[in-house]
């Protein structure tokens, strides 16, 4: 049964990416297997995973979410593309030692002291977020808390004005759905003009922030050096901005939105978060969202030299998607996997953001910006609901992040 549903089925199918769970387990079956419709081989099961990510010799990042090897661009991308700062290797696809040297230039803006300063102002933003819509007993919680929430906070950050938003939440979107892969050829030229749009819009700010520097992430940019004394390129620094708007956006967007429906899913467990209002507890419950619905479902490594897992030969050159969104239900890992727990021992140990030196920069602010959205709703609203006959709980088609459409919902405002 599990090697038919495999044969059958695959994570391209839209019926798998909007109820992936099934799929899930029988990959669990098979812990490494090689989906012939897609060409890459997938890993689902939790410690074949953390081996991988452990091993960058063997499973190297290095131009790893580059696609055009799957799915080749239209002219029109490659002309486009030739007007504009080359792609380079900073973080998300990049091996040691290059990695290291980087990743401890942009490391201290978001280490857990850096993030803890920011709390005061996620609350405010959260706040701030919530009273556009609180009197109003009803919101579409991806557009109206989802979006602007952490949109706010990274242009705070960077230090672009709020104004932006709309703009910020277009290069977002551009630079992440090509990675699924279930664009039109349309939308990918269309993509690829927004990502230009935004280094066009960043080069002029990283430049103002050499003669102007401020107190934000671009000028912790501009002036970071490494021992050597070297300082990043342009295209290095337009590659960690675009990196550092979707590590504190998109995942995070999705997360909230998910987090939503699963409270109104979950009506006991949402008694045991507002029993206890315990801000540690909203913490394991912000966890256990980042497992069951891992809103970066998966990434890919490239195979640098012939190798074995699981009893599978894997060939160089090969690619495999670590499909974290598996591996954070796997059964071996976590009782009653597909359960919503807020008082799960080992929330935290899920790979929503991925783990060893490729853990994700923006963990801490996405976790702290999950935490007190939750924190503050609860205090605020209650009995929660789905609008009735609005909803159809689907997903942004993409192989790399889930992400709910929209969440149309209403609830009481507390007193």
């Amino acid at each position: 049964m599990t090697e038919r549903l495999l044969q059958e089925q695959s994570l391209a199918d839209p019926d798998v990416q909007e109820r992936p769970i099934p799929y899930y387990h029988a990959l669990h079956e098979q812990p490494i297997y090689f989906d012939k419709r897609l060409g890459f081989y997938i890993c689902a099961k939790y410690r074949p995973m953390r081996e991988i990510l452990r091993n960058t010799d063997v499973f190297s990042s290095v131009d790893s979410q580059t696609v055009d090897g799957l799915r080749p661009p239209p002219p029109e991308v490659l002309k486009l593309r030739k007007s504009m700062h080359p792609t380079v290797n900073t973080l998300v696809t990049n091996d040691p030692p290059s990695h290291t040297r980087i990743r401890a230039m942009v490391n201290e803006p978001f280490r857990p002291r850096s993030i803890e300063r920011l709390r005061g102002q996620i609350r405010d933003i959260v706040n701030e977020t919530i009273d556009a819509f609180i009197d109003d007993g009803k919101c579409e919680a991806v557009s109206q808390l989802a979006i602007p929430i952490p949109i706010k906070v990274i242009a705070d950050m960077l230090g672009i004005p709020r104004t932006m938003a709309a703009s910020i939440k277009a290069w977002s979107d551009a630079s992440v759905e090509p990675l699924g892969m279930m664009v039109s050829d349309e939308r990918l030229i269309e993509c690829v003009g927004l990502i230009k749009e935004f280094q066009d819009y960043i080069t002029a700010e990283l430049e103002a922030r050499k003669s102007d520097p401020r107190e934000d992430l671009l000028t912790h940019l501009v002036e970071a050096r490494d021992e050597g004394g070297a300082a990043f390129t342009m295209a290095e620094m337009l590659s960690l901005t675009q990196q550092f708007l979707v590590a504190g956006n998109e995942t995070t967007t999705n997360g909230i939105a998910a987090g939503m429906q699963l409270l109104i899913d979950n009506p006991e467990q949402q008694a045991i978060l507002r029993g206890e209002h315990d801000e540690n507890r909203t913490r394991v419950f912000a966890n256990e969202v980042l497992r069951l619905e891992s809103p970066a479902a998966g990434l890919f490594r490239v195979v640098k030299q012939d190798t074995e897992l699981e009893g599978v030969k894997i060939p160089a050159g090969a690619r495999i998607m670590l499909r974290f969104a598996a591996a954070n239900r796997d059964p071996d890992k976590y009782d009653h996997p597909d359960a919503l727990d807020v008082t799960r021992h080992n929330a935290g140990t899920h790979l929503g953001f991925g783990a060893g030196i490729h853990h994700c920069i923006g963990a801490n602010l996405a976790r702290e910006e999950l935490v007190h959205t939750f924190d503050i709703l609860l205090s605020r609203a209650e009995n929660f609901a789905y609008q009735e006959g609005r909803n159809d709980f689907t997903h942004h088609p993409s192989l790399i992040l889930r992400g709910l459409k929209h969440l149309y919902v209403t609830f009481d405002k507390r007193s």
